[in-house]
């Protein structure tokens, strides 16, 4: 089934533009989990509407996945997938237990940006704020409401969330998924063989999504500075590409050549991003993902399965 278009940064700045000009709401939070999710509003929100987001990481890294199969506490024996994000569950957790009458967006957002980051562990990533600091200093209940059970509790200023045991990066958690699955399921058995089959599709597509992309950088740059090219990240404050448009069309024409790019290939979106930026032409790009791609793949992630990203 097609999965239809990405939400792009800047469609989703101009709504929110759009809905502050329009006089749609006094001042309004946002929470937003996803890889790299500082790009989204990095450049692109602006100070004056309003608006306050945190995001689960900064512009270049990947978010965490928790209470996955293997951790402590582990998902139910029924789940073979991770429950959440460390971002998420963590602000979450923290409005469950604090009173919101007294607690700070800018004081949970110091709880959740430290159990997120996970003491400059191997897993963990920055929590972001954009927008409107200034509305942080606004009460949580003012925006998420409160449990009465918890009016009379006094906010302590130290982190008593539950560090997890691990944590699973997002790129990885339909691994994750479809290895559990293979691991549950009997041996000699029809689910066996399926599962195998999901693990080995979800592993070959990766590759063909990674060797594509390279290739791509090194037919339109050179193998010595199309990989620098393609790994540079822009200087904090300036959004992720100058051309929305641009984006958009580099990427529907990667995904007519190449099959889609799935949550997995997202991860290439900021190497699309800098072949704009890098003054690169539709047609050029056409000519690169003709050879880098002689025909889509035949599997799950196929453009033809799952639709097209822009």
């Amino acid at each position: 089934m097609p999965v239809g278009p990405y939400l792009y940064a800047n469609d989703l700045n101009e709504v929110l533009k759009k809905k502050h000009a329009s006089g749609g709401y006094q001042s309004l939070v946002f929470y937003l989990e996803a890889c790299e999710s500082g790009s989204i509003f990095e450049g692109l929100l602006p100070e004056d509407i309003n608006i306050y987001a945190t995001t689960a990481s900064n512009a270049v890294e990947s978010s965490w996945g928790t209470y996955c199969p293997g951790e402590d506490p582990s998902p139910p024996a029924e789940y073979s997938t991770c429950l959440g994000d460390l971002y998420s569950i963590s602000w979450m957790e923290d409005s469950d237990i604090h009173n919101l009458r007294t607690e700070t967006l800018h004081q949970q957002y110091k709880l959740v940006k430290d159990r997120t980051l996970n003491g400059n562990a191997y897993y963990g990533s920055h929590v972001m704020q954009y927008g409107d600091v200034g509305i942080s200093e606004n009460l949580l209940f003012q925006y998420l409401g409160t449990n009465p059970a918890n009016d009379n509790y006094t906010f302590v200023d130290e982190n008593s969330l539950r560090t997890p045991s691990k944590a699973v990066n997002q790129r990885d958690a339909d691994l994750i998924h479809f290895w559990e699955k293979f691991r549950k399921a009997p041996e000699g058995s029809s689910s066996k063989i399926t599962a195998q089959k999901q693990v080995v599709e979800v592993m070959s597509h990766r590759m063909h999504i990674d060797n594509s992309v390279k290739l791509i950088g090194n037919l339109l740059f050179g193998t010595e500075k199309g990989p620098e090219l393609l790994s540079a990240v822009r200087p904090a404050g300036k959004p992720l590409v100058d051309d929305w448009d641009c984006l958009k069309n580099m990427v529907r024409t990667f995904e007519t050549h190449c099959g889609s790019l799935s949550q997995y290939g997202m991860k290439h979106m900021r190497t699309f991003a800098n072949i704009c930026n890098a003054g690169i032409h539709k047609d050029q790009m056409d000519e690169a993902t003709a050879q880098a791609c002689v025909s889509i793949p035949s599997n799950p992630w196929s453009s033809l399965e799952r639709g097209f990203s822009a």
